[in-house]
């Protein structure tokens, strides 16, 4: 009888154990999956399209040149819930003094990262590309274009955000048989931008 009551004590110990191991994995729906699931904004592979307008105040003209205007696509792809590679293209111009019109075309290229606080994102770029100039009926082309963007968003639904960047541009003008006539263009922008996800 005391080795039928040892061996009772046993198994319902033992099944415990199993029982209580079972409860420790983790809950999963019909197919396997966990079912609790933690929502992030970004992951890889999703996208976005941007569309800015706004100003695009000149740093280095000696108020040669008036403040003018921005209008900016870009295409942006993730390869990670934090970073994102795409590019741009900016329409850019401004009057002078003297009311001639410069107008730029820049095409950029390269990485955003992109912190977020809930709803709130704060995209951070840097670029490279190319650009076309408009000046006095003079045009140059390709020009070197490196830009820095900060923004920060609020991300309304899944597929719409809209919020204010800035863009630092540098754009040089190089002279290889005139190198005094060289010059360093800086340029800043303010915009506001609504983006579309998908």
């Amino acid at each position: 009888m005391k080795r039928l009551f040892s061996i009772l004590i046993i198994l319902l110990t033992f099944t415990t154990l199993i029982f209580a191991q079972e409860s420790e994995e983790p809950i999963t729906d019909d197919e396997g999956f966990p079912d609790v699931y933690v929502y992030d904004s970004n992951g890889a592979g999703d996208q976005f399209l941007k569309i800015s307008l706004g100003a695009l105040f000149p740093l280095n003209f000696n108020h040669q040149l008036k403040v003018g205007g921005d209008a900016t696509i870009g295409y942006y792809r993730f390869v990670s819930k934090y970073f994102a590679l795409g590019g741009e293209m900016s329409a850019t111009y401004n009057q002078s003094i003297g009311e001639k019109i410069l107008v730029m075309i820049p095409f950029t290229f390269g990485g955003m990262f992109q912190p977020y606080v809930g709803k709130f994102e704060f995209p951070m770029f840097a670029e490279i590309g190319f650009a076309a100039q408009t000046w006095q009926n003079m045009e140059t082309f390709p020009t070197l274009v490196t830009k820095l963007s900060a923004g920060a968003f609020y991300r309304f639904t899944d597929s719409i955000s809209v919020g204010l960047n800035t863009d630092f541009m540098w754009i040089p003008q190089w002279f290889i048989k005139e190198p005094g006539k060289n010059f360093n263009g800086l340029f800043e922008t303010l915009n506001i931008s609504l983006r579309y996800h998908f």
